[in-house]
């Protein structure tokens, strides 16, 4: 077996001065010396050799085991480095970052999803500082699928960071050029989910809603939600009996109310010389009722409509009747006020929609001209 040069050096060293005290030896003190200085120098190579041999591998490690944080995605997505990380380095880039996650790559799945943990502190209005949980989100496309929809194997299609608590999510890379990545990550990070920072609403207080409906009037907002139709926003809670609906039913269908906030108002609104005159708000199972009503005597250019939405698909229904058949007679439609508010030179709207089976219109109406809008709102 072979020894190292840090083993055999103290057998040396014996040997050498076995030789100095020997008579019939040919070498001087001198040269002995310098063999000696020789066999130290050559002890210190071996040593800093196997130390940055050693260094060389834990960099190596370190590198495998590095992990994606917060800090490192901003940095990446401030300076435009993400979609280059993309272009150059591919799912390869991604998965060397040892907190990426493979959720799905099963073969009933077009794509394959990798997720990674991150966490970012919050700070509010008042200072407060606490973490916030966030997803980050690949999808890349699966070798078997890739080629027969266009794509290349493991190309990254989109990615996403969502934040866990509203499930708020921004999309910041996407294969496809029809979609829009947010460009301001760092807003997105410490965006606040409170209705306050927007709007509020100034009843007053002996107001009374003519709840058609015999309701408690302690109605609540809820928390932010961004899984609305259409829109973000809060939604009314209170002790409402939950009609009867099929799955998948959005929950502003049914609900008593809500408030909510869009992103997308020149898809939404249309103006007419400077006047809002109309809406566009189309969806399955969904039906507007009559003409839009410009409403007088709210902060910005208002519209009242009524929509009226399924509770149930035909098919839903029909399998629903088929196990309860005494209720054949339930209503198979909910109706709501809706009050579209916006500005024309804003992308920015908000929507109010009350459940006309517990308000009138005119609740919907004074709640609406009630609404006072803060500086962030548009």
């Amino acid at each position: 077996m072979k020894k190292s040069l840090a083993a055999i050096l103290p057998m040396i060293f014996v040997l050498m001065i076995t030789g100095c005290g020997n008579s019939n030896s040919a070498e001087s003190p001198a040269e002995i010396d310098g063999q000696l200085s020789k066999n130290a120098e050559q002890a210190d190579a071996g040593e800093k050799a196997v130390s940055e041999s050693t260094d060389y591998v834990a960099g190596l490690e370190d590198e495998a085991a590095k992990e994606l944080t917060m800090d490192a995605l901003l940095e990446l997505y401030e300076n435009g480095g993400l979609a280059l990380k993309v272009e150059e380095e591919g799912l390869d880039g991604f998965l060397a970052y040892g907190n990426m996650e493979l959720v799905s790559d099963q073969e009933d799945f077009l794509t394959g999803l990798y997720v990674c943990n991150l966490v970012y502190p919050y700070i509010s209005e008042n200072g407060t500082v606490h973490d916030r949980n966030y997803e980050l989100q690949l999808s890349y496309w699966r070798p078997e699928t890739a080629e027969e929809y266009g794509h290349t194997e493991n190309e990254i299609d989109n990615i996403r960071l969502v934040e866990k608590e509203f499930q708020d999510a921004v999309l910041l890379y996407a294969v496809d050029g029809k979609y829009t990545v947010t460009k301001d990550l760092a807003g997105f990070l410490q965006r606040d989910y409170e209705m306050g920072q927007y709007l509020t609403f100034d009843l007053p207080n002996d107001f009374d809603f003519h709840l058609t409906y015999d309701l408690p009037d302690d109605f609540t907002w809820g928390t932010f939600q961004s899984n609305l139709t259409f829109f973000d926003g809060w939604l009314l809670e209170g002790e409402a009996q939950e009609p009867l609906h099929g799955e998948g039913i959005a929950k502003e269908w049914y609900c008593p109310g809500g408030i909510g906030r869009g992103e997308a108002a020149s898809e939404m609104l249309l103006f007419e010389s400077g006047v809002l005159t109309d809406v566009s708000l189309m969806m399955n199972h969904t039906e507007r009722l009559g003409e839009p009503e410009i409403l007088e005597g709210c902060e910005v250019q208002a519209l009242l409509t009524e929509y009226a939405f399924d509770l149930f698909t035909a098919s839903d229904w029909e399998e629903y009747l088929s196990q309860h058949p005494e209720t054949k007679n339930a209503a198979l439609q909910s109706h709501y006020w809706y009050v579209f508010l916006g500005k024309e030179d804003s992308e920015i709207y908000y929507v109010l929609f009350l459940n006309q089976e517990y308000f009138t219109k005119d609740d919907a109406v004074r709640m609406a001209q009630s609404i006072r809008f803060t500086e962030k709102a548009f």
